[in-house]
């Protein structure tokens, strides 16, 4: 116990340290490159312009806050931490040794879709067709519903006109839209809420995690289009190690019926334990070392800036929807992030947003 103990503060500690490290490194003015022609619209955007105003620290950093906002209003956190209670304290000790390595229940995991490894093959074959894939959707027709749905969004919608078929949504989106489309639609059943505790989690979650799918394909069609795919796969791995670190929480907790589980401790532990949940998640499901090393974030790269783009411009979304972000807080938060305001227009208007 006592190890178990040395190895959380650590943790904690390291966790805070770096937040803090972030949060000083955050100011608008720091590490700012010069201000840059702003195209007309996301279109007219060349890539290195697109790309040429980022700090991937403040980018993360921004992202990172924006996060933060979205655990406490899943998680019905107040605004500010409060120290733990002792016993909630221990909690997080036996919440962090479940989630070791050595410890980690694979059960955790959500299994990987079985159409995915198929889906994957489709993409790296230059032969592929339409028809390919419109028979792979064809073959779940629960998948097939939920790809009709997605692609009648908001997010992919444009024209007033309902999509009824696949070989429709094919025409009217793309190849390209559909397969991240389909990759969506598989992982979609997992963030099913199930548990009493905190349902708002997965629900919450998984909006910001199709908004963020769809910013983070737009941002890679402008700056590096040949991550378009992955930079949705990307999006989508990252949201599933919150809802292990979800879980496992809930599963200590309920071990000590008479406590109820803290919001503030939940908040805590999807912000530092999350990703580290999701790059485990990758590897367990075989995914590429690209999208582990995006996922590292600190790695840095285009993959893994789509991504970032993607979460924090699909946190702001949600966030505003519900009431717990301005657009004068959005506006100051992409900009201290290094976005200009042509390329974050231009994904809110493809998303069916002024």
């Amino acid at each position: 116990m006592v190890s178990l103990t040395l190895i959380a503060v650590s943790v904690f500690a390291f966790a805070g340290w770096s937040l803090h490290r972030w949060r000083r490194t955050a100011s608008p003015a720091t590490h700012r490159a010069a201000p840059k022609a702003i195209p007309a619209t996301l279109a007219d955007a060349a890539p290195q312009a697109v790309l040429s105003s980022l700090d991937p620290l403040l980018l993360q950093t921004t992202n990172d806050q924006l996060s933060e906002r979205l655990w406490r209003l899943a998680y019905g956190a107040p605004a500010r931490s409060q120290p733990l209670e002792p016993v909630h304290a221990q909690v997080r000790v036996a919440i962090v040794a479940t989630l070791q390595p050595e410890t980690l229940n694979p059960d955790y995991f959500p299994r990987r879709p079985t159409l995915m490894q198929q889906l994957l093959r489709a993409v790296a074959d230059p032969d592929a067709e339409a028809d390919k894939l419109a028979r792979m959707i064809a073959h779940d027709p629960v998948i097939s519903a939920d790809v009709l749905r997605i692609a009648n969004s908001s997010l992919y919608r444009t024209s007033p006109e309902p999509i009824e078929s696949i070989q429709r949504a094919i025409v009217i989106c793309g190849v390209e839209s559909l397969r991240g489309i389909l990759a969506t639609a598989m992982v979609r059943p997992v963030f099913r809420a199930t548990r009493t505790n905190f349902p708002r989690l997965p629900r919450l979650l998984w909006d910001r995690t199709e908004r963020a799918a769809r910013a983070a394909e737009l941002y890679a069609m402008a700056a590096t289009p040949q991550d378009r795919f992955e930079a949705q796969l990307a999006v989508l791995l990252s949201a599933l190690g919150p809802l292990v670190v979800y879980s496992a929480a809930l599963d200590v907790y309920a071990r000590r019926p008479r406590l109820t589980p803290s919001p503030a401790l939940l908040v805590e532990l999807t912000l530092t334990l999350g990703a580290q949940m999701s790059r485990r998640i990758a590897q367990e499901w075989g995914s590429s070392p690209r999208l582990i090393e995006a996922l590292e974030r600190s790695a840095g790269g285009t993959l893994s800036t789509a991504l970032s783009v993607g979460e924090l411009l699909g946190t702001a979304m949600v966030l505003e929807s519900h009431s717990a972000l301005r657009a004068d807080e959005r506006i100051a938060a992409v900009e201290s992030a290094g976005l200009t305001p042509a390329t974050v227009e231009g994904i809110r208007e493809k998303m069916g947003l002024r």
